[in-house]
């Protein structure tokens, strides 16, 4: 069976629910950071599929690195990008986004493509995700492979420093978030989480690696693990500026054990568009994770 009719056959089984029980504390923790929720979570056993606006459009923003990745690694098992092969990363080529690459090596490096997928994955390095963009044939090339795995759910069409430059040139906040480009839905996320969980996207070697980064990154944690505790197995994050006093999205998305061996839960939250701090949109987003994932907890196995 390839990839694609796996992933076709997985995602003709997912069963959406209405979930009409978690709505009314979907739409308190809106209220309250006076912000919009994006959020989904996949049974991974059942296939059972619930959300809150979770076909509604946002910002991929840093999350857009779980795609670029996983572009990397089907090209690196396909025999198109080495893990080890050499790359020179030039002072010019580095991104103006979070980039622990760039402040560590000012004048340039040399790094294997397993540097830039693990400084990418683990790091959130803005330099490594659009190197790898780069080394991977462009955005063009990352958004067909996610059309055929995930629909028009995942889309990636620019670099993070075009992005950069897009969100400081843009008319309006609105008009940024109206653009449809570099945004995912939230089922469409959990889908690539379950994907990767299950094994139909990566050979073990690449699955285990990629998992094992996002394991150990140290960046959003506040996000999600607040109200899963150890229960998160692994999670990543992305976020951008304020603009105009509202921050643009943050998120959030991860993998999580659901109690009495039922299994692993995928989900994803989104929110964007709020004044709010950072301490109160983390804590957004990790209650908007905890009333998905005790809504999961408790329903009747099957």
């Amino acid at each position: 069976m390839t990839r694609r009719s796996a992933l076709l056959l997985f995602g003709a089984r997912l069963r959406g629910q209405p979930a009409p029980e978690f709505a009314p504390a979907m739409r308190e923790i809106e209220t309250a950071v006076d912000g919009v929720l994006g959020a989904a979570a996949l049974e991974l056993k059942s296939g059972r599929l619930a959300g809150w606006r979770s076909k509604d459009r946002f910002p991929l923003l840093e999350m857009t690195q779980l795609p670029v990745a996983l572009h990397a690694f089907a090209q690196m098992e396909l025999g198109e990008m080495p893990f080890r092969k050499m790359v020179s990363l030039e002072p010019g080529a580095y991104s103006p986004g979070f980039s622990p690459l760039r402040d560590r090596y000012p004048e340039g490096a040399v790094v294997t493509v397993g540097q830039l997928l693990e400084a990418a994955v683990r790091d959130n390095d803005a330099s490594a995700s659009d190197m790898l963009l780069e080394l991977g044939r462009g955005p063009e090339a990352v958004r067909q492979r996610m059309a055929r795995w995930f629909g028009e759910g995942i889309r990636v069409d620019r670099s993070l420093a075009a992005l950069d430059a897009a969100f400081r040139l843009a008319a309006s906040r609105e008009r940024f978030l109206m653009d449809e480009r570099d945004t995912a839905a939230p089922e469409a996320l959990v889908m690539l989480l379950s994907a990767i969980e299950g094994g139909q996207l990566l050979h073990e070697a690449s699955r285990k690696r990629m998992r094992q980064w996002l394991r150990a990154t140290p960046h959003g944690a506040g996000r999600i693990r607040p109200e899963l505790g150890d229960a998160l197995v692994y999670h990543k994050s992305g976020s951008t500026a304020f603009w105009d006093g509202r921050n643009v999205c943050m998120s959030v998305a991860g993998v999580a054990e659901l109690p009495a061996g039922r299994g692993r839960l995928a989900l994803a939250v989104f929110l964007k568009g709020t004044e709010r701090d950072l301490t109160q949109r983390e804590r957004a987003l990790a209650t908007a994770s905890g009333v998905l994932y005790r809504w999961f907890a408790a329903l009747p196995e099957k």
